[in-house]
């Protein structure tokens, strides 16, 4: 029989300790008397913290107690991530270069955006072709002139052999410059080739041409375009409000940083087309700031810094923005689009740098020290309950012991839902059980609040009615002390609204 397994699982010892809600009495206690008996069970104990108002998600966001218990909420979220690759990246090799004369300059990166004025290759391999018609042996000397390494310039020799038929052909294997250094004003290669018959005779050839595998530098020198940078997304969901139904929190001192990291040595500017908040309502607000107005400038290393990080931050507060007025509206999200301008100016004269290992990186911090004034505000939670197994009930008696730790007069309800989260009735009767504020201390900390103890009678028909709940909301509204003159109070982790609820089950005897 069910009703006989639960007695057993039962721990009286616990049940005294916790909800003390047995009258011993009474001969009916845990016991039988000629017509009915009783049982107790606890049924939920629940404390609702700024932890669980917080409601703090596992990823990026965390929440920061100091030391004297003081409450922030924070999330860092990574929003833009580049490498030097996005200003140049690799080129291809698809097309050959000409070498139409013994003295010819090629433009190596036809895309004027670019003035490369120094470049150090990697990773890149080049190779020649050579053809000509007069049958006999031809020695080739070519030269790359702006090409050096450790002080020496690029230098091959080739030999174009006579193998009885024309035109003599040479594909010659590929040759590494990995490491060596490009120097031009104009992004080019000039060719220097001496071609010169067995009689010492000097010839044209009929064709040579130069192809790279891909073009990749460790390090490029210049002017080196305008970029523009574009990340679009959704970067936090901050969870702080899902707990608040209704109401308003004005915090005083919420902070969106954005923070860059900058190895690129050339001006990067920042440019927020958009940064929309949404409320657990679902009403968007624009941020709004004369920084995203007019967009802010990174540091960004100099020759003399190659291979550093520069590091630059900037800050929407309540002096920049309208960032209170934003999580006043319990922002639940923050989308952005945001872009980063290389060399914004377009200034061809700027000379920058880039390295291979060098990276842009931009990421937002939000910081909600939770510190304001409450007004109507109505947090919840809720609590798993099962009283199905309890049947033929002719009545029962819930305990609730409630306690209010936040410096504010609270009124607290309690719903009953069924599996599809309807409701089905409510624990307190009207508009719920007021609980007085519990005391400020000199250290702007309030004393732990008194636990206060009520008992609700369920006739048999009530009692029926909720039996097939699964779910117990419980709802508390206040407003801080003082709100009326918007006195901002703290929220420390201690802070909470207690609930213990026990029942007494009385069953009549058959």
């Amino acid at each position: 029989m069910r009703i006989i397994k639960l007695i057993k699982t039962i721990i009286p010892a616990l049940f005294l300790v916790l909800f003390s809600c047995i009258d011993t009495e009474k001969e009916t206690a845990f016991g039988w008397s000629e017509s009915e008996y009783e049982i107790a069970v606890p049924l939920v104990s629940t404390k609702v913290t700024v932890s669980k108002i917080a409601e703090v998600s596992k990823g990026n966001t965390g929440l920061r107690i100091s030391a004297d218990g003081k409450a922030t909420v924070l999330y860092n979220g990574e929003v833009i991530r580049r490498t030097s690759s996005v200003i140049f990246p690799p080129f291809p090799g698809l097309f050959p270069y000409p070498i139409l004369d013994t003295l010819f300059n090629v433009k190596i990166i036809p895309n004027t955006n670019y003035l490369l004025k120094r470049a150090v290759f990697k990773d890149t391999k080049i190779s020649f072709s050579f053809e000509n018609a007069i049958p006999q042996d031809v020695k080739i000397k070519m030269q790359i002139l702006e090409l050096t390494k450790n002080g020496q310039r690029f230098e091959r020799d080739f030999t174009l052999k006579y193998n009885n038929s024309v035109p003599l052909k040479l594909q010659t294997e590929q040759i590494s410059i990995d490491g060596w250094t490009l120097q031009s004003e104009t992004n080019s290669l000039t060719f220097h080739y001496e071609a010169i018959l067995p009689d010492g005779q000097k010839i044209k050839l009929d064709n040579a041409q130069m192809n790279f595998d891909v073009i990749k530098f460790s390090y490029l020198e210049g002017y080196l375009g305008y970029h523009v940078i574009a990340e679009s997304g959704s970067i936090i969901d901050i969870g702080l409000f899902n707990k608040w139904l209704s109401g308003s929190f004005d915090f005083e001192d919420p902070k969106i940083t954005i923070s860059v990291d900058n190895g690129f040595g050339l001006p990067v500017r920042s440019k927020v087309n958009r940064m929309e908040l949404t409320s657990i309502t679902g009403n968007l607000v624009n941020l709004e700031s004369t920084l995203i107005n007019t967009g802010f400038d990174f540091a960004y290393p100099t020759f003399s810094e190659i291979g550093t990080i520069k590091r630059t931050f900037f800050e929407f507060n309540k002096d920049n923005s309208n960032i209170r007025e934003v999580f006043n509206e319990k922002t639940k999200t923050i989308s952005y689009d945001i872009s980063a301008l290389v060399n914004p100016e377009r200034d061809t004269t700027i000379k920058g740098f880039i390295t291979d290992e060098g990276y842009f990186l931009a990421n937002v911090a939000v910081e909600v020290p939770l510190n304001g004034s409450v007004n109507q505000l109505v947090v919840t939670d809720t609590l798993d309950i099962d009283l199905d197994d309890f049947k033929e009930v002719q009545s029962a008696e819930f305990k609730a012991i409630t306690s209010n730790d936040f410096p504010a007069d609270m009124v607290v309800q309690a719903f009953f839902l069924d599996e599809s989260g309807k409701n089905i009735d409510q624990l307190f009767s009207g508009d719920g059980l007021k609980l007085a504020a519990a005391n400020i201390q000199p250290n702007g900390k309030t004393t732990p609040g008194a636990e206060k103890i009520d008992f609700i009678t369920f006739d048999q028909p009530r009692f029926e009615k909720i039996r097939k709940s699964k779910r117990l909301v419980l709802l508390g509204s206040f407003n801080t002390t003082g709100s009326d003159m918007k006195k901002s109070l703290w929220i420390y982790d201690t802070y909470g609204l207690g609930l213990k609820l026990g029942a007494k089950i009385k069953y009549r005897k058959n």
